[in-house]
């Protein structure tokens, strides 16, 4: 079966949004490391880091894939941000944010278990992160949350689980739709210290806008992983009352006893996306019920038939596509030609290479 050439489009627009990404973090981190800007405070480090962080997240993670996405696919913008899942926030998203928590906690366990095994085959983990200054300073600690939290949640979420994710589903189901963005926003850090533990993250990301059919709890997720990094990491150094004792807690537990807060961790961030799913199917079912009451029946194809103009768009919206075309309905998929892949396979040649060199020669970090 061709592909249509909407969607022809959407997988070149998806090409060139993440030769944006790929490189864009490639040139920054060239860009950075050869301006050698002073770090030797805190703050100079955090300049630095800017340097790097604002481009490459405001410009090539989502104003370039906003225009691509926009220009190319021929969309007006509330398309453009429909496409890329960016609809009506509704509040049971929230339920996210503590999902941020514990998927922080799980995180720790995932990248030190990931760290020691690096250092089991010859990989030498360097740090050149100054110390934080011995007075507590307001403004660095807002610019770590901007960097770390809030650019990466909007900007990086945009990108990866927004056109990509979308355009993916006219390909593969759910299982490898999660698989292909974990895989890629893993390898998209291009850093062999972040690449497993952002994987899983990925993947997790990705079924979570799958099954809400929204970008929201997925950048609050990120939102919450993130500033729960950098909060602790303030906290612990300058001993604040509430979770100053964090990182002594977790380094001073025995490894039975962390292997239980790990699982007690994992069923509630089990029980927090139940929560979000429930929520949302109710509002499914009412908004269908509301539909029902004026509708008709097809006794012989066994079918729905709503009143009015027939409405593709609204129908998909509603997610009645079984009650409407049949119970057999089945979402049509089409394969991409390797024409209109080859480029994002390209992509993922340059960043397993990229993440393969910073483990033998650790350049850029």
């Amino acid at each position: 079966m061709s592909m249509p050439l909407w969607l022809k489009r959407d997988y070149r627009a998806v090409s060139y949004t993440l030769a944006s990404c790929v490189l864009g973090v490639i040139f920054m981190r060239l860009f950075v490391y050869f301006v050698a800007l002073p770090s030797d405070t805190y703050g100079q480090s955090l300049a630095a880091n800017a340097l790097f962080a604002l481009p490459t997240q405001l410009l090539f993670f989502l104003a370039i894939p906003f225009c691509i996405y926009k220009f190319l696919g021929e969309r007006t913008v509330r398309q453009t941000l429909e496409y890329s899942s960016c609809g009506k926030f509704k509040p049971f998203y929230l339920f996210a944010l503590p999902l941020g928590f514990v998927v922080f906690v799980l995180t720790l366990g995932v990248s030190s278990a990931w760290t020691a095994l690096l250092k089991q085959t010859g990989y030498t983990v360097n740090s050149s992160t100054p110390d934080m200054p011995s007075n507590f300073v307001f403004g660095f600690f807002i610019a770590e949350v901007m960097m770390t939290a809030i650019l990466p949640a909007v900007c990086e979420e945009f990108c990866m689980r927004g056109g990509l994710l979308s355009t993916a589903q006219n390909t593969f189901k759910t299982i490898g739709c999660v698989l292909l963005c974990g895989v890629a926003f893993g390898l998209f850090h291009q850093n062999i210290r972040q690449v497993f533990y952002t994987s899983l993250f990925g993947a997790l990301a990705a079924y979570l806008t799958i099954k809400t059919k929204s970008l929201y709890p997925a950048m609050l997720t990120h939102f919450g992983n993130n500033f729960c990094s950098v909060f602790f990491d303030y906290a612990s150094n300058y001993n604040w009352a509430f979770g100053g004792g964090f990182y002594a807690f977790i380094n001073s537990t025995s490894v039975w006893a962390l292997v239980l807060v790990f699982l007690a961790a994992g069923v509630i961030g089990v029980a927090l996306v139940v929560a979000m799913l429930y929520f949302r199917e109710k509002r499914v079912i009412r908004n269908k019920l509301e539909v029902l009451k004026d509708a008709a029946f097809d006794a012989t194809n066994k079918r729905v038939i709503i009143m009015g103009e027939f409405d593709p768009e609204r129908v998909s919206e509603l997610e009645m596509e079984k009650e409407v075309y049949g119970r057999d309905y089945e979402r049509e998929r089409f394969k991409p030609s390797a024409r209109d892949i080859m480029i994002i396979v390209a992509l993922g040649v340059v960043t397993l290479c990229t993440t393969v060199f910073t483990y033998v020669w650790g350049f850029f970090y």
